[in-house]
C-alpha cells in the first residue's frame, strides 16, 4: 500500500475509532460497528492501534471475532437487531413523510437481515462433545 493510501486508511480508522468512542457515551450511536471499521483499517496500517481496539474489555472480543473469524455471537445479533429496529421505529415515528418512514424501516430491516445471516461462532461445549459423540457412534 502506498504512503498516501495508507495515511487515508489510517485517518478513516481514527475517525471510526472516535465515532465508536463517542458511541460508548451517547445512546443511539453504535460503538461496535465503528470499532469494527477502525479495526479493519488498523489491521492494514497500524497493528498497535488494532491491538488497542481489540483489547477493550467490553467491545474488543466481539470486534476481534468479527474481523478475524467473520462471526457475531448470538447475543450480539440479538442486541444489534433489537437496537437497529428499535431506533429505526422511534425515528420513523418522528418523521412526517411516509416515504421516509418506509425507507428507514426498510434499511433497518435490510441491515437486520444481514446481521442475522452472519454466522455465529461454534459453541465451545458443542465442540468439546463432538469427539465423544463420534466415539459413541462407532
Amino acid at each position: 500500500m502506498n504512503e498516501g493510501k495508507r495515511r487515508l486508511v489510517m485517518a478513516l480508522g481514527m475517525l471510526a475509532f472516535a465515532l465508536g468512542w463517542a458511541g460508548v457515551f451517547l445512546p443511539g450511536l453504535p460503538t461496535t460497528i465503528f470499532w469494527i471499521l477502525a479495526a479493519l483499517a488498523f489491521i492494514r496500517t497500524n497493528r498497535r492501534m488494532y491491538e488497542k481496539v481489540v483489547a477493550h474489555p467490553r467491545f474488543g472480543p466481539g470486534v476481534r471475532r468479527f474481523v478475524e473469524e467473520g462471526t457475531i455471537s448470538r447475543r450480539g445479533k440479538l442486541v444489534s437487531i433489537s437496537a437497529m429496529m428499535g431506533f429505526a421505529t422511534v425515528g420513523a415515528l418522528a418523521m412526517p413523510p411516509i416515504w421516509l418512514k418506509i425507507l428507514v424501516i426498510g434499511l433497518a430491516s435490510a441491515g437486520s437481515t444481514w446481521v442475522a445471516l452472519i454466522p455465529a461462532p461454534e459453541r465451545r461445549a458443542a465442540r468439546a462433545r463432538a469427539p465423544e459423540a463420534l466415539e459413541k457412534a462407532e
